[in-house]
């Protein structure tokens, strides 16, 4: 992507929908703490838990993405090292993202 103006704008976007999602699961956090195996286990197989958690850690992923890609243009000078870095990001972001739906469509499928 090489409009920085639009890698801003989603950097931006993606920090807006984190920080509701932060504050839910943070505060999810502090009560699974005290549930048992089984509450905790109907809190993820629950549709809406489930689906709050998956846009979390997409928007958190992309979210890095975003950042770690902007740090690489703004430090590293080598074109190929630069090129093969921001690749290398890339890939393992978006394996983490395919994983991640996988998991969570299993889970609630289950």
């Amino acid at each position: 992507m090489k409009n920085y103006a639009t890698k801003w704008i989603l950097q931006r976007v993606t920090a807006v929908i984190l920080i509701p999602l932060t504050f839910w699961f943070v505060y999810q956090c502090v009560f699974i703490l005290s549930y048992e195996y089984d509450e905790i286990r109907a809190f993820f197989f629950s549709k809406i838990n489930a689906s709050l958690y998956f846009v979390l850690v997409i928007a958190m992923l992309y979210h890095a993405k975003l950042g770690n890609e902007t740090i690489v243009e703004d430090y590293v000078t080598s074109h190929n090292l630069k090129r093969i870095t921001k690749l290398l990001i890339s890939a393992l972001i978006y394996i983490i993202m395919i994983i991640t739906t996988i998991a969570i469509f299993y889970i609630v499928r289950s």
